[in-house]
């Protein structure tokens, strides 16, 4: 995947505005942190914040993964093992956010003082799983929806823990993700036979 300049730089701001947000709540505590402490801290004017992030939570919690038309396409015609190209498509979700071990470590610590921030990081997975679950339901025909949803959320859930997962293990690399929500996937799979 190719990004140009213009995109390359936005997501550095994006990525610098993030990280002013994390260093504010972790040294201040999330309660004390304002838009505008977050823009004069990432060097930005208080316009230029909300061009970016409508507030403080999204500022915390970054940009949430994109599944773009490309990737949409294939998962719906793709004939693998849906499983398979579940893991495949989320990883492709990653590599495109280029995650970053520190920034979700950083966001776990603020967390662990501000229970609400999980319920916005919970409605961004569930709007994952909803646009999954339109695919998956188109690849696997009118009469599968229920399970289309639930393999979704199922997907989307293995997503998460598996990014956990990776920031706590340094030994851990991002291709190493999918191959770990598929065997989570399967394994869920198993235990319902």
């Amino acid at each position: 995947m190719t990004i140009n300049l213009r995109d390359r730089r936005r997501l550095q701001t994006a990525r610098e505005i993030q990280l002013a947000a994390l260093r504010l709540s972790l040294r201040h505590g999330y309660a004390c942190v304002t838009t505008d402490s977050i823009a004069s801290e990432a060097g930005i004017s208080t316009r230029t914040f909300f061009n970016y992030y409508p507030n403080k939570q999204a500022a915390v919690l970054g940009m949430p993964p994109q599944l773009d038309s490309c990737a949409a396409e294939w998962i719906v015609t793709s004939t693998g093992p849906l499983v398979d190209d579940l893991a495949c498509l989320l990883g492709r979700m990653l590599e495109a956010k280029e995650i970053d071990r520190e920034i979700v470590r950083m966001i776990e610590q603020v967390w662990d003082t501000t229970p609400e921030l999980m319920a916005v990081f919970r409605n961004s997975m569930d709007n994952i799983a909803l646009t999954l679950g339109g695919l998956l339901h188109t690849r696997l025909g009118p009469d599968r929806q229920p399970e289309a949803m639930l393999i979704a959320e199922l997907a989307t859930h293995a997503l998460s823990h598996a990014v956990r997962h990776w920031a706590a293990d340094d030994a851990m690399s991002v291709s190493d993700i999918p191959p770990m929500i598929a065997r989570q996937m399967r394994q869920v799979g198993h235990l319902l036979v």
